[in-house]
Formats: C-alpha cells, structure tokens, sequence
C-alpha cells in the first residue's frame, strides 16, 4: 500500500514532483499546501490544497509523509521552508528515480530528489533537501551538504564536496576534490579547478569568480 504524501508547493516544481511520485514512487500524493498568504484555491491538480499553517489539521504527520517543492529561484528560501516542514513533526520524503543508478552504500537524507539517469558511485554522502537533475554524475567519495541543486548532466568529480545552498547550472564540471563552500553559484557548462569563496558566482573555463551575493544569497531570474 502506497504511503500518503502532502506537497509543500503549488507551483511549476510541485506540479512537476506530483507527476514522478504519482508514477514512479511508493506514494500516493493526498494534497498540497502552500503559505497562507499564497493560497489561491482550495484545490490544486485536482486535490485539496490548504494553508501551510493549518497542514495538520488535514494532513496527519503520523500518517502522511512531507515533500518540500521548493526551485532555485531565491535558493535561502529552500533552507527556510524545508525548516518550517520539519518544525511541524513531518518526515520528508525522497524522491530517487527508479531509473537513477544508486549505489547500495550511498548515504542519502530527506527530501531529496534523484532524477532519472542520475547516477551515484560508492562511498557518496548526500545531506538533505538536495535536488540532482537528469543524468547528473555523482562520483565516488563525494560529499554533498544540504539545499543545494545540480542542473543536468552535472559532474562531481571523485572527493569533491559542496557544503549548503549552491548552485550548479546545467553541465557544470567539478574536478576531482573540489571543495564549493557555501552559497556558491556556478553558472551551466562551467569547469572548476580551485576550491570556492564564500557566496560567490563563477563562470567559464576554467571558472573564475565575477560576482558576489553574500547579503541576499543566490537568486535566479529567468527572461
């Protein structure tokens, strides 16, 4: 029997997780809830959608299971509504592609997401909140903190470790034990060398640094 699961999130990355979960995961998806000031419907892809304040009186933590839907557009803000789902006594569900090759000792936390053609070597340490896109490179002994994402056909090279909240655009390159501190922004088909700064955003081959965002952490506009 399917395990139920409530998403926090109703936008294009809820809609998006909804679909995997309901066709390749041992979850049933029992609704949604987003922040009360952000509820617009009592309804969302056809199920209950409800205020984020009011999620237990719906959705029962003992027997529903918690997945954070949150993008990359304002990166703190996944830090910040992965908190608020754990305050509230959930366990966070994963979502790990069956088509995404993991191997058997992988340590990997919560709510994260493994997308298909994802593909993790031994001896990995994944954290939590964390989110691989298709046919990302995960290598052996790489360690991976929380919030972070990995666009597609990213790769980690082998001991490499990327601590909390940074970016990888789409088919960024780490070179074997690369070390990312925090809040590093590293913009797609870029290749790094050297170990990172603090809340900075890097670019080309080899990547060199072009900006900071120390005051408002990584935010990505599209258009």
């Amino acid at each position: 029997m399917k395990k139920d699961l409530v998403v926090y999130g109703a936008g294009d990355l809820a809609k998006l997780m909804c679909a995997y979960f309901a066709q390749d995961s041992g979850y049933r998806i029992a609704g949604f809830c987003v922040d009360r000031g952000r509820l617009f419907a009592d309804r969302f892809l056809g199920l209950p959608l409800v205020a984020f304040e009011e999620t237990e009186q719906h959705f029962n933590p003992v027997a529903c299971e918690m997945f954070v839907a949150i993008g990359y557009s304002k990166m703190r803000d996944r830090r910040l509504m992965y908190e608020r789902a754990k305050a509230k006594g959930y366990a966070l569900a994963n979502y790990i592609s069956s088509h995404a090759q993991v191997w058997p000792d992988a340590v990997i936390g919560e709510n994260n997401v493994l997308m298909p053609l994802v593909h993790v070597e031994p001896f990995v340490h994944v954290g939590n909140n964390n989110m691989f896109w298709s046919d990302t490179l995960v290598t052996h002994g790489v360690r991976v903190g929380d919030h972070n994402y990995c666009g597609a056909k990213c790769i980690l090279g082998g001991h490499s470790v990327i601590n909390d909240e940074c970016f990888l655009g789409n088919g960024a390159v780490l070179i074997n034990g690369v070390h990312l501190k925090d809040g590093s922004h590293i913009l797609p088909g870029s290749v790094v060398y050297q170990d990172t700064k603090l809340h900075n955003k890097y670019l080309g081959n080899p990547a060199r640094a072009i900006g900071s965002h120390e005051e408002t952490g990584i935010v990505i506009r599209r258009g």
